[in-house]
């Protein structure tokens, strides 16, 4: 049935081995976007979190 010569065979492994290889390297950039985004996205709470304490802290001092 799959009756190919040498030839065919090392073209197939090396298209196969292509595929595999952007496969991979397109799931890991995937995730360093993921990665990016979520550390992005934790950078900016904290600096609000931090920003809306100092705030507290100043509207607290204003009061005494």
């Amino acid at each position: 049935m799959l009756d190919f010569d040498q030839e065919t065979w090392l073209y197939l492994a090396i298209i196969a081995a292509i595929f595999i290889y952007f496969s991979r390297n397109s799931r890991r950039a995937k995730n360093n976007r993921k990665n990016r985004k979520n550390r992005n996205f934790r950078r900016r709470y904290l600096e609000r979190r931090k920003q809306e304490k100092s705030e507290e802290n100043f509207q607290d001092k204003n009061k005494t």
